[in-house]
């Protein structure tokens, strides 16, 4: 592993419970690839038994199909390989069939080996006990950058200015209603750091997991997750605000400390998969594989070709299901090894490099091409001098593509919440083609250093003008309206019904007092509206939105949760 620098009760199957392997046991742990998944009590028809209602819905709103991958591991199988000995279960991985097992008993091992269902049985690791990060190629020191704008961002001002990200926060856009994954090596004080107060305080952390022990605890270990969630959820006016303060995390923690060793890829494709079960929207990775303490694991260039490692399979996998995979390019610029890191190399995934506050290129961030010969990173952002919040509270500046990596994740997940019909890859494809250098690229910055008043331009212009998909929503009525329940944005598509007078959107509380009012232009055909200006501070309940174009008026009735 090279870092770059109150959870929810889910009636989840086998594939997500883990049993728990002890933290400083010396047990070697096994990777074990069934053969099928017959017999499995899970059907295709019937997600819900395995997928939260919200993934569900973030696949409907794709048209993702859920097919066999997303089927549970076959728990008889499980149980049949716990019964042959002193054998304890890490976890399941669902999409490759697998499971991971922890034991010293030989006797065992063979008894697994002869089960007519296990295709292969593989070492991956073994547990150490030395503590903290062995190796880190991110710095971090007191160094601070300040600047202003609507909102206080103290020393977060100029890498999300970088971008022009206040845009989307100045639109209300800070995340509010998705849901953000953050993997990483631990996150210490999180629980009780003032930087995270507000997220505390409104049950912002949805849920955590720690891979490496089969437990909920992820605040103790590396302080790296620590930074790397401040710089998208801290809220500490004046001093810090991340990029992303209001989105619900779930943290969790994949990472061994103070050892390389391959079951920390094994740990990273669960945790994306965990991710895709509680319906995360956007995962913000700042890790990366190629060396590993014994040296016939080590990765080599040829493999990064974004299908030969398994981890890279598994993180191009959690695009197809409908998630935005970002991910640090790796901080080797300056090594001999100097290209991307693993899972980077993944065709969908964003990869993203790091810059100084200049836009200049920071001279450790990985660079391309690929093996088979693909240009990355997709983009950058700042990774040089990026505010973000210590174990202790205080701001201090980081160097690293892991600190780019979530300036990035953060925007990409405001923007997205602007456009919810929106695939992942269509929000992607927006935000490089609202980068610096586009259309050209280049294997340090690719696209460059993505814009986010262009993103959310582009897209808006898009939405209004696809006249087609919003006369199949209207259907034979003149407004829709989507999400509903909605929190703090409301988007309605809404159809005119004469050319030369104005519309008039109504919003009536359940006591039928009125709330808000906008006045629309003329439009001679299908047009499309959005808004997130106050909504957040409405009480809780029951509305109702008005359409009223001269004579023709419609009512549809709505719920602010």
């Amino acid at each position: 592993m090279k870092t770059f620098s109150l959870s929810i009760s889910l009636l989840f199957p086998l594939c997500l419970l883990l049993a728990g392997i002890p933290a400083r046991a010396q047990t070697p742990r096994y990777v074990i690839a069934f053969t099928d998944k017959n017999g499995s009590p899970y059907q295709l028809n019937a997600p819900a038994a395995y997928l939260s209602t919200r993934a569900i819905e973030r696949r409907s709103r794709q048209q993702i199909a859920i097919d066999s991958t997303d089927l549970p591991v076959n728990a008889d199988y499980v149980n049949a390989v716990l019964q042959t000995g002193n054998v304890q279960l890490g976890y399941t991985l669902r999409w490759t069939n697998q499971a991971v097992i922890a034991t010293n008993d030989a006797a065992a091992l063979l008894k697994i080996q002869q089960l007519p269902f296990v295709r292969t049985l593989v070492k991956s690791a073994n547990r150490l006990s030395a503590p903290g990060d062995r190796r880190r190629r991110d710095s971090v020191s007191t160094a601070r950058i300040m600047g202003t704008t609507d909102i206080d961002y103290g020393s977060a001002y100029t890498q999300i200015h970088l971008h022009e990200g206040e845009y989307l926060h100045n639109k209300n856009l800070k995340g509010n209603g998705m849901l953000i994954a953050v993997l990483d090596g631990g996150f210490p004080s999180v629980n009780n750091n003032r930087a995270f107060t507000w997220l505390r305080n409104n049950q912002k952390i949805t849920y955590t997991r720690n891979f490496t022990d089969g437990t909920a605890d992820v605040y103790n270990y590396s302080d790296h997750g620590t930074h790397c969630l401040s710089i998208l959820a801290a809220d500490l006016p004046g001093e810090i605000t991340g990029t992303a303060p209001e989105a619900g995390y779930v943290l969790l923690r994949t990472e061994e400390a103070g050892t390389e060793q391959p079951i920390e890829e094994s740990n990273w494709a669960a945790g994306v998969e965990l991710a895709d079960s509680l319906g995360v929207d956007v995962i913000s990775s700042s890790l990366g594989y190629n060396t590993f303490d014994d040296p016939q694991y080590d990765h080599t260039y040829a493999q990064l070709d974004g299908h030969s490692l398994a981890i890279t399979r598994a993180a191009a996998l959690a695009v197809r299901k409908g998630m935005i995979v970002v991910n640090a390019a790796g901080n080797e610029g300056e090594s001999s090894w100097k290209y991307l890191l693993a899972p980077a190399d993944a065709d969908s995934v964003l990869t993203v490099g790091a810059v100084t506050s200049q836009a200049r290129v920071a001279n450790f961030s990985s660079y391309g091409p690929t093996a088979d010969g693909r240009i990355k990173p997709d983009v950058a952002a700042m990774g040089v001098g990026t505010a973000l919040v210590t174990i202790d509270g205080t701001i201090a500046g980081g160097n690293g593509t892991s600190y780019a990596c979530p300036v990035l994740a953060g925007l990409v997940t405001c923007l997205w919440q602007a456009f919810p019909r929106r695939t992942n890859l269509e929000i992607v494809q927006a935000v490089k083609a609202c980068s610096s250098q586009y259309p050209a690229r280049d294997n340090r910055m690719g696209y460059g250093i993505p814009n986010f008043h262009a993103a959310y331009d582009t897209l808006l212009k898009r939405e209004a003008g696809d006249t087609a998909f919003i006369r199949e929503q209207l259907a034979n009525h003149m407004i829709k309206i989507f999400p509903n329940p909605f929190t703090s944005q409301l988007s309605i598509y809404y159809q005119s019904t004469a050319s030369q007078q104005p519309i008039y959107l109504q919003l009536i509380d359940g006591a039928g007092r009125l709330t808000r009012t906008w006045q629309l232009p003329a439009v001679s055909n299908y047009g499309y509206f959005t808004t997130q200006t106050g909504l957040d501070k409405l009480p809780v309940g029951m509305y109702y939105l008005r359409f009223v174009q001269g004579n023709n008026k419609e009512v549809v009735k709505l719920v602010k949760q």
